[in-house]
């Protein structure tokens, strides 16, 4: 797993180039309001990838400017490795190529404790026919993610099911609190079905914005009672049009999927964010996501700079 840290040219460009969008961020309270919408299908697939639920956004409040952009403002760990800002991304679902009323939340905040910092990545899917909801509990060391509680539940469509595991490190086990299971944790970066995404994340942002293409990243998943293998690679940069104006992005796949081809674009100049997301599957069954709105530390970005980095 990459651990790379951010050299001091990458910081000091990305530093000059944060004060560019300070006049395009601003700080708004928001709620969201339930969208009933959607369909059930669309929400089976999202709990399966980055899950979304079908919420509408109301912006409250008067805008003022403040700088988000790229790694100056991202959190930084006890070992120097930084981590990317509290965010809330807010995307419009497409499934099967027609549009739908279904939007899709990932948030990811952080509580200060005594003890150590704890950190939630959550996401939830929302239709009229089912609810999803996913929730990962971390903690980060020396720039890897260490889940602590992973959560997963559907319910609406036939068989309610659930999933709660718990990450005990000092014992190295891992529990299934509906069954009771254990197994041992073979290794300290394992991840989980959730927590990999964020780990990619951070990794990328450790690397800084110059990638070199076909670079590859992999996780081991703890799926239920099983270990995966998630393989990913930076195929291309390329710019995306998007709500809030283009956005430089890096194109990757996941490299070794058999079963569907997962595509995600992923913006260098904003830590890394989650752009768009497609898979397409076997079965003909396609799903995409595409950003729409998007908080950084409780402040909305207001647009992408028309240009990208030097």
């Amino acid at each position: 797993m990459v651990h790379a840290l951010l050299n001091g040219h990458s910081m000091i460009r990305q530093s000059s180039n944060a004060l560019k969008i300070s006049r395009r961020i601003g700080s708004r309270r928001f709620v969201s309001a339930v969208l009933v919408s959607g369909c059930f299908a669309l929400a089976l697939l999202v709990s399966e990838l980055f899950l979304s639920g079908p919420f509408n956004l109301e912006l409250l409040g008067k805008a003022v400017a403040s700088p988000v952009k790229g790694s100056p403002n991202a959190l930084e760990t006890s070992s120097a490795t930084v981590i990317p800002q509290p965010f809330r991304v807010i995307y419009k679902a497409d499934y099967k190529g027609l549009p739908i009323s279904a939007t899709g939340i990932r948030e990811f905040s952080v509580t200060a404790q005594a003890e150590q910092t704890l950190y939630t990545l959550a996401s939830s899917a929302l239709s009229i026919f089912a609810k999803l909801t996913e929730q990962s509990d971390f903690t980060v060391t020396a720039g890897t993610a260490q889940p602590l509680f992973y959560r997963y539940d559907r319910t609406g469509l036939g068989k309610n099911k659930s999933l709660r595991l718990n990450f005990d490190w000092p014992k190295h086990q891992v529990t299934n609190l509906d069954t009771g299971k254990t197994w041992n944790l073979p290794d300290q970066t394992l991840s989980d079905r959730l927590l990999y995404q964020f780990q990619l994340q951070t990794d990328l942002l450790n690397l800084g914005p110059e990638i070199a293409l076909g670079h590859e990243l992999k996780y081991r998943i703890q799926d239920k009672d099983q270990i995966k293998d998630y393989h990913f690679s930076v195929k291309r940069r390329i710019q995306l049009q998007t709500p809030l104006g283009p956005v430089a992005t890096f194109e990757i796949i996941r490299s070794n999927a058999e079963r569907r081809d997962t595509t995600l674009w992923l913006a260098p100049d904003y830590e890394f964010m989650l752009i768009r997301f497609e898979q397409r599957a076997n079965d003909g069954e396609n799903f995409s996501l595409a950003i729409e709105k998007a908080f950084i530390n409780d402040q909305p970005l207001l647009s992408f700079e028309t240009e990208p980095n030097p």
